[in-house]
């Protein structure tokens, strides 16, 4: 599966979106885009939603994560979502949440059978924060 990304910038914050297999180049590229957009949003509150479609993790490079997370924060960013489809990649993204210093900020959502649904799920949280409803019978 090739890959693709896309970061949108929204009236609420930033959706990013991952899929497939992404090289190195194009991780870099996205990890750029995201890094313009979060310094295009200081000084306002805002949230994002983040999708790892059927992502594939190898070579996954958490410390330019927990970059990025910090500078998201010293950004006014106030919470995210994560959507994905495995649950062994959530496991690794909680814990670069947690280094990051951001686990009270971020709910991750695993949907192993990706649908448009997962965005659904996860946007109560993304524009409202608070207490959001079981997404998974694992969870």
């Amino acid at each position: 599966m090739t890959g693709s990304y896309a970061v949108t910038p929204t009236k609420w914050g930033l959706h990013v979106r991952m899929q497939g297999e992404l090289s190195m180049a194009q991780r870099d590229a996205a990890i750029a885009e995201i890094r313009d957009c979060f310094l295009s949003l200081r000084g306002r509150s805002w949230t994002s939603l983040i999708e790892f479609d059927h992502f594939q993790a190898e070579n996954f490079r958490p410390e330019r994560v927990v970059e990025l997370v910090r500078l998201a924060q010293a950004c006014g960013h106030l919470r995210s979502a994560i959507v994905l489809t495995d649950w062994q990649w959530a496991s690794t993204m909680a814990d670069t949440m947690i280094a990051a210093g951001a686990d009270d900020q971020v709910r991750i959502f695993v949907l192993p059978d990706w649908a448009d649904e997962g965005c659904e799920i996860a946007m109560p949280w993304v524009l409202h924060g608070g207490v959001v409803p079981l997404v998974s019978e694992a969870a």
